[in-house]
């Protein structure tokens, strides 16, 4: 299962929605998401792409949230 959080860009450092897995607590692209505030802390309406791209992948490949 995955959530969203908010956390620095890692090329900018811009507040972004990252996707995280639930599990592992580690987001998608690899950000270091410890320290930061969560969504009901930072206003965003950016999104972290490499997040996306990966969350995408695994939806397409069935290894994504509800997949079981």
């Amino acid at each position: 299962m995955y959530e969203m959080c908010v956390g620095p860009e890692t090329k900018t450092g811009a507040l972004v929605w990252h996707v995280v897995e639930r599990r592992q607590g580690n987001s998608l692209c690899g950000a270091d998401l410890s320290g930061t505030p969560r969504a009901d802390q930072s206003e965003t309406d950016r999104h972290c792409l490499p997040c996306m791209a990966r969350f995408q992948e695994s939806l397409e490949t069935g290894t994504g949230a509800g997949a079981n």
